[in-house]
């Protein structure tokens, strides 16, 4: 289990840095500038629910890490705990948006690393909530069965 959540976690992470880490053509009047405000992009967001180009974004900087949140601490157990999580999540979104200073048609947000950490945090959310609703497996054969002795006849 753990070798597969690692697999599944480096392919997503891969994955999302061929996404973010390559020039992005801009839909027409759609402008997006580098950000070191925290909250100002989330704020258009907010003000653009009905906008397709800042909703996908939006979502897709919640989605780019919650792997990280669920995956992470299967594949490194040392990785579950909700601070560690943010740690690497801060550092991952961190290098990714200063690496977008230099990439054309791209953008360094702190929002992004923002909304990219809530979304490891989310996922950790996810995973520790499962692992509290999840009924306990009980290994094949290995049910406790009342034995008949001589006694209880």
């Amino acid at each position: 289990m753990r070798l597969l959540a690692a697999l599944a976690l480096a392919a997503w992470l891969l994955g999302g840095l061929s996404l973010t880490l390559q020039p992005a053509h801009p839909f027409p009047g759609q402008v997006v500038d580098d950000n070191g405000v925290p909250f100002h992009t989330i704020a258009i967001y907010l003000d653009n629910l009905d906008s397709w180009f800042w909703m996908r974004n939006a979502v897709g900087n919640l989605a780019l890490l919650f792997p990280l949140g669920i995956l992470g601490p299967i594949a490194l157990p040392v990785l579950d705990r909700w601070w560690r999580i943010a740690l690497l999540a801060i550092a991952f979104s961190a290098a990714i948006e200063i690496s977008q200073l230099w990439i054309p048609d791209r953008s360094a947000d702190i929002d992004d690393v923002m909304l990219n950490v809530l979304g490891a945090l989310l996922g950790y959310g996810v995973l520790t909530a499962g692992r509290r609703i999840r009924p306990r497996r009980r290994s094949f054969g290995c049910e406790e069965t009342p034995s008949v002795t001589a006694e209880s006849l």
